[in-house]
């Protein structure tokens, strides 16, 4: 109650106050965005962890070094992905044609994840001896794949309802189209099936970190109590977005931490993050 009384007067106050676009608006470009990103993530787990340590006397995981130790890597690799500063790095790379470029920056920064998170994260699992053989939930045991496809189907109205809303449509689709089919001599549906895919690859980084870094590597230290800290940091992870998308990531953050933790893998996680993420592209487009 103590987590989910902290997460609803932080996320009132950032959407009142408009705090967190209004601090990226500022400093996006700059390498202090890591910082403040890396501080902000922290704020949010590290409550989280507090919160355990004071109301959950027979477990204090805030004393744990490793879990300490990781979990602050895990976030400076979080911070740098969320940041602007790796496109900044690779801007002058793209073509100067303006259409095509912010096509091309859209794909970078969906596949960076990989550079980010993805590599940084598993060079500390082969790194380490402390991780049990479960590549962070990359291996195919236990998953469930059709209770994550239940859930998919019970999330398929609830997005259609949210993309009834301006604000929805404010953030989604997240695909403009600026005509570089026509640019690169191609049909439509090439250009946008090619970032669709690298959107979705962007949610494997997404799965692997909250869910298979922190829920199936993490718990190794903490057990089950890892779960409340994750979902107040996936939460402030969507800050950025419609404030209805950032309250229901608090219940599904916590429903596929559960399922991560008990299954250990993140295989339906993924599966069903993917059909949310893709419905919610698809929906916001039939509203244009």
């Amino acid at each position: 109650m103590i987590a989910l009384l902290f997460l609803t007067v932080t996320i009132f106050l950032n959407y009142y106050f408009d705090w967190y676009d209004a601090i990226q608006a500022q400093y996006k470009s700059s390498p202090v965005y890591i910082l403040i990103l890396f501080l902000f993530y922290s704020f949010a787990f590290y409550s989280g962890v507090f919160i355990l340590s004071i109301f959950k006397k027979e477990n204090k995981p805030i004393l744990n070094k490793k879990f300490i130790l990781f979990s602050a890597a895990g976030f400076i690799f979080l911070a740098l992905d969320n940041s602007y500063y790796f496109l900044e790095i690779v801007k002058k790379q793209l073509s100067v044609n303006p259409f095509l470029h912010d096509w091309q920056r859209s794909l970078v920064s969906n596949l960076s994840c990989f550079v980010t998170v993805i590599v940084p994260l598993y060079i500390i699992y082969f790194s380490v001896p402390w991780f049990k053989k479960e590549l962070f939930g990359f291996r195919l045991n236990g998953a469930r794949v059709l209770n994550y496809l239940w859930l998919i189907l019970f999330m398929i109205p609830l997005i259609w309802i949210a993309s009834l809303r301006p604000d929805f449509l404010e953030t989604y689709p997240t695909y403009n189209d600026n005509f570089e089919y026509r640019l690169l001599g191609t049909e439509q549906w090439i250009t946008a099936g090619i970032y669709e895919l690298t959107y979705g690859f962007d949610f494997i980084s997404v799965e692997l970190f909250f869910r298979g870094f922190l829920i199936v590597g993490l718990s190794r230290f903490v057990g089950k109590d890892v779960l409340i800290p994750m979902v107040m940091v996936y939460a402030f992870l969507h800050f950025g977005k419609p404030a209805g998308e950032t309250i229901s990531s608090i219940f599904g953050g916590y429903i596929l931490g559960v399922l991560a933790f008990q299954s250990r893998n993140i295989f339906g996680g993924l599966i069903a993050h993917l059909g949310v993420a893709w419905g919610m592209e698809y929906f916001a487009w039939l509203q244009l």
